[in-house]
């Protein structure tokens, strides 16, 4: 039998020719069977049908995958887009900044007392740190000086542990310097700024964390006091290698000033904060309620005033002057100590707040070897807490 088209030869049941694919005779009276068009299309259904079947049991053995590796692996099974991101963002502000984010605010949240405050602020954080890369011994570190000194939550994430592990020797140092100002703190994190220059280190008496705006008669408060650490300084080792003093201005901060000492600064200021708070009979101001919500206020516009430090640095300067027989004036006092600590505000008054911080600072590196100006400030401080 030859093909009609092209004159090949065929076989007796074949549907084409194989080689110009004409209809042969045979294919004709084949496919003008309805019954066999029939057989054909139901056997295509058939084999659509099992694809089907495969396909939505793949899927399905894909999502049980998926939940299993959620399960065994946690939320360190997106830690690669975490990475990914945070090249990006370095990338795009040309500098690492952190994961973390430190100004969550929650709303309508009932809590009843401290404990429960505790645990909230415990859990802000203890939500975030699995985007954090650091190790375990860097954990190690964080947990410690939680213990140590009665610090709710502290988080360094992605900072170094050779950076973390210095951080930890001026905690160690302050605490082991002003030994009754512990059980006073919140927060010790890594943050970022609006701008990279807005501060190396930051001291924040009060956050206000739950509920703030809301019916106090119906929710609780809670506020954060908190340390935090600038991401621009503390996550990138091209601005660590530098020299703080040419980098910020000589003269600024007291002598021998390094990156993780400014945090001894900061310290100062919670140091004044805490004795302040002892001085008013304040146990906490982390939880509020109605009990002592206008108490609380009252005395944070009374701290805020800076009246309670400016009577710590008038106490020392007249003790100093008593001692040297002397008549030094607030500024030349100040001025004596470094730049910062005689930083003024927009109406020219000395910021006596600074002052202290930096007295503290000065102790803090050189101890009883510090400038005279300092050690009074210090001696007033430990005479009183």
């Amino acid at each position: 039998m030859k093909c009609l088209n092209c004159g090949a030869e065929l076989e007796a049941d074949d549907n084409f020719c194989p080689v110009c694919g004409h209809w042969t005779a045979h294919g004709y009276s084949y496919f003008n069977n309805s019954e066999n068009v029939k057989k054909l299309m139901n056997g295509y259904e058939v084999r659509q049908s099992g694809k089907l079947s495969i396909l939505i049991s793949l899927v399905f053995f894909l999502i049980v995958l998926f939940i299993g590796m959620l399960v065994f692996r946690g939320n360190n099974l997106f830690k690669p887009i975490i990475y990914i991101k945070k090249q990006i963002d370095s990338y795009h502000y040309g500098y690492h900044t952190s994961i973390m984010k430190t100004d969550n605010i929650y709303n309508k949240v009932a809590v009843n007392d401290l404990n429960e405050a505790y645990d909230l602020i415990r859990r802000d954080f203890d939500s975030q740190t699995w985007k954090c890369m650091h190790d375990i011994e860097t954990y190690k570190l964080e947990e410690a000086i939680e213990t140590d000194y009665n610090i709710t939550s502290v988080n360094f994430c992605d900072i170094k542990y050779e950076e973390v592990a210095k951080i930890k020797a001026v905690i160690d140092e302050v605490y082991s310097l002003f030994p009754n100002v512990d059980d006073g703190l919140t927060n010790i994190t890594i943050t970022n700024t609006k701008s990279q220059a807005d501060y190396i280190a930051y001291f924040q008496p009060m956050f206000e964390f739950v509920n703030p705006g809301e019916d106090i008669n119906i929710y609780n408060r809670v506020n954060k006091t908190q340390i935090l650490l600038n991401s621009y300084y503390f996550l990138n080792d091209d601005i660590l290698a530098r020299d703080v003093s040419s980098t910020i201005g000589n003269g600024f901060y007291v002598d021998d000033v390094t990156w993780e000492s400014t945090i001894a600064h900061e310290f100062g200021h919670y140091i004044t904060f805490k004795l302040f708070l002892k001085e008013n009979n304040i146990d906490s101001i982390t939880f509020v309620d109605v009990n002592n919500e206008q108490m609380i206020n009252d005395y944070m516009k009374m701290y805020d005033s800076g009246v309670f430090s400016k009577g710590i640095v008038d106490t020392a300067i007249d003790n100093y002057n008593q001692k040297y027989n002397m008549s030094v004036e607030p500024t030349e006092y100040a001025s004596a100590i470094s730049k910062y600590a005689s930083i003024t505000n927009q109406d020219g008054e000395i910021i006596f707040d600074e002052t202290i911080a930096e007295a503290i600072h000065d102790y803090y590196l050189h101890g009883e070897d510090c400038n005279a100006q300092s050690y009074e400030i210090v001696s007033v401080i430990l005479n009183r807490l």
